[in-house]
């Protein structure tokens, strides 16, 4: 199986290298944001967010933020060159590991909205979600897919679009197409 994690991992270890992070004595510490605090008051009630089944961490690094949903989270603090060492063997320090990844890239400037939107802007940017699609691919049939722990698996032949802050800085190590019109 193509393990993503890996290949991510690589990447973003020989970036951080290149710009001396691993040395620096930089701090990251992901934390468990709330519901309100996360993503406003939008105007759905039906967000796993709201429902207690997901959170997000946040993981800050020289200014720049980083987010990603996990529903395994917690505190982590250390230095860069550990969470690049760290096993990703569970939710939790996957979820470590992509927050600062997504935070360690937008310090960088190759990346942008890592922040979750809030209050009306899912709603908004599921409107322009839908107009994207129908423009760029005319009327097809899609499969949207949340968390899937088989990446791998299904990644072929036919055009995949992601969708959201989590998956920020993997799609741009990846070179794959995310959308993510009103997060922050």
């Amino acid at each position: 199986m193509f393990n993503v994690y890996e290949e991510v991992n690589e990447k973003l270890f020989q970036i951080c290298n290149s710009h001396d992070l691993l040395t620096q004595p930089v701090r990251v510490k992901p934390r468990v944001l709330a519901t309100e605090e996360a993503i406003g008051n939008p105007e759905a009630d039906d967000f796993p967010l709201q429902k207690g089944k997901e959170r997000l961490m946040q993981a800050a690094l020289l200014g720049a933020m980083g987010q990603a949903f996990t529903d395994r989270y917690g505190d982590f603090e250390g230095i860069l060159e550990d969470i690049l060492k760290m096993s990703l063997e569970n939710n939790f320090r996957r979820a470590v590991f992509v927050s600062t990844a997504n935070a360690v890239l937008r310090h960088l400037g190759r990346i942008e909205k890592t922040v979750h939107c809030r209050d009306g802007e899912p709603t908004e940017c599921a409107v322009e979600l839908a107009a994207y699609i129908k423009r760029k691919y005319g009327d097809v049939k899609i499969a949207l897919i949340g968390f899937q722990p088989r990446i791998g698996d299904f990644l072929g032949e036919k055009p995949l679009l992601f969708y959201g802050t989590t998956i920020a800085g993997v799609a741009h190590l990846m070179s794959w197409e995310r959308f993510c019109s009103r997060s922050h």
